[in-house]
């Protein structure tokens, strides 16, 4: 097997995988590389090392110097690998290198014994030959799923610079009773310590590390095996220079999750500030995962704003925030790319966050600080200013209205559109609610934009909370 080096490892990859198990196997790797250290030389010496430790019975060849990037460079090599290794039957991976290479590879299909293969980034393969007919060009259906058994590291440092030639430490991940953890999520307000303690495993960590372990635990839940927890790549000398919370190997991608508890709060204080973490993300995905690695920052104590969301599409980084963490499972499955339905188990754990939904609950899988630290220059004042959280909040949820219970009574906080009078607005209060609950105005602001009202249940606690769920996220003067 002939192939053309460069940053885009995953067809050669692939195709080793395939041709290595279905088609006869293979016993001479010739890997031809440029001068481009970035983009070719270097990614030929990592997926030397990667077939090397994969596939330890196949003699890999790289030429003595680097070869040009005319057609004619390309095709002599190709002409003088055959003749240094006779009687073969010759399979020419033509995916990558530039236009000029491909061209060059190609021609290779007139040569006996010789067909050339070519993956689209979209996955699909097509095979050139020459045959007792003439020229055929064909379809190949190749799996992605084929390299699913290949091991993590191996992977990451073939594919990253950063990561070759680098120690690499990690944990494995352990099955989980996923919905009993989730049940115990919502019965303890998500308190990690405790929910562990709930399924027998108690004393194994601090929050953060135990939710990494849950998110493993649901990838191995999903029938992706190669997932490793904690992965810390490091020099010789035992320091360590980058980790990663979790990271899998699935249908021919890396993909990274970066796993935090964090709330707002803690930004500029005790951690970075949410765009930093983005960019830094960004920086994870490409250093480590390679050209088409996917990255999911998962924030469940956090609600992205609208800029921080476009910073994160911008840099190609998926997220998944306190507003999605309610359909965890669902969002999770969608960015691996789990073809089907969720497993039994991890639909049963997404309905039991269907009903809290159901229920009036806004999130899942941690608390975020909207009754946190009081915003200001002074952290530890006497007077909070609630309808600063409140704001807040509706910010958050994408809403003009916030319901809040102090003692036995509640409030319902309301925006008031502009030029709409206060008087119309709690009359269409008083309509929405109208089957629940009764309203009392207690004032309005002074600029008229925003309103206080008691909001006095007709139905029980449960009744009403599954009422104000159905209109979460909902602008309802508007």
């Amino acid at each position: 097997m002939v192939v053309l080096s460069s940053e885009q490892l995953w067809p050669n990859i692939l195709g080793l995988v395939h041709w290595h198990k279905h088609e006869g196997g293979v016993k001479d790797l010739c890997i031809y590389y440029t001068n481009n250290p970035v983009r070719s030389k270097q990614p030929a010496e990592r997926f030397a090392a990667f077939a090397k430790k994969v596939f330890p019975p196949i003699h890999v060849h790289l030429p003595e110097a680097p070869g040009g990037t005319l057609p004619q460079d390309v095709l002599g090599q190709i002409l003088a690998w055959q003749k240094q290794l006779p009687a073969r039957r010759w399979i020419i991976n033509a995916t990558g290198g530039l236009k000029l290479m491909f061209y060059g590879a190609v021609q290779a299909k007139e040569l006996p014994n010789t067909e050339v293969v070519y993956g689209e980034l979209s996955g699909e393969w097509f095979r050139w030959r020459k045959t007792a007919h003439g020229e055929q060009l064909e379809s190949l259906s190749i799996d992605r799923a084929e390299t699913d058994y290949i091991p993590v590291r191996y992977l990451v440092q073939a594919q990253s610079g950063v990561a070759f030639n680098r120690t690499w430490q990690c944990q494995k991940p352990e099955p989980l009773p996923v919905a009993q953890v989730v049940q115990d999520g919502i019965e303890t307000g998500w308190d990690w310590p405790r929910m562990f303690a709930r399924i027998g495993r108690p004393n194994e960590g601090q929050a953060g590390f135990l939710f990494e372990k849950f998110v493993a635990a649901v990838l191995l839940e999903m029938g992706i095996p190669q997932v490793d927890v904690n992965a810390k790549l490091g020099e010789g000398n035992g320091q360590s220079v980058q980790e990663i919370d979790v990271i899998a190997n699935y249908r021919g991608r890396i993909l990274i999750f970066d796993c935090k508890l964090r709330v707002e709060s803690e930004e500029g204080r005790r951690v970075e500030p949410l765009a930093v973490q983005i960019r830094q993300a960004a920086a994870i995905r490409r250093d480590i995962g390679g050209i088409g690695a996917m990255l999911l920052m998962i924030r469940p104590g956090r609600a992205f704003r609208e800029q921080e969301k476009l910073l994160a599409r911008e840099l190609g980084v998926d997220i998944l925030d306190s507003a999605a963490t309610l359909n965890f499972f669902r969002e999770l499955a969608r960015f691996c790319g789990l073809p089907g339905e969720l497993p039994a188990s991890l639909q049963k754990a997404q309905d039991l966050l269907d009903g809290a939904k159901s229920q009036g609950y806004q999130e899942a899988l941690a608390k975020s600080s909207f009754l946190g630290a009081t915003p200001g220059a002074e952290p530890r004042g006497v007077l909070i200013r609630l309808e600063s959280h409140l704001n807040k909040y509706m910010e958050e949820t994408a809403q003009d209205w916030a319901v809040y219970q102090m003692g036995r009574h509640i409030y319902l906080y309301y925006k008031i559109p502009p030029n709409v009078p206060a008087a119309v607005c709690l009359n269409r209060w008083q309509q929405i609610c109208d089957e629940v609950a009764e309203i009392k105005p207690l004032w309005t602001a002074k600029g008229g934009k925003v309103a206080l009202a008691r909001l006095i249940p007709k139905v029980d606690t449960d009744q009403l909370r599954m009422f104000l769920g159905r209109h979460r996220g909902q602008k309802l003067l508007q």
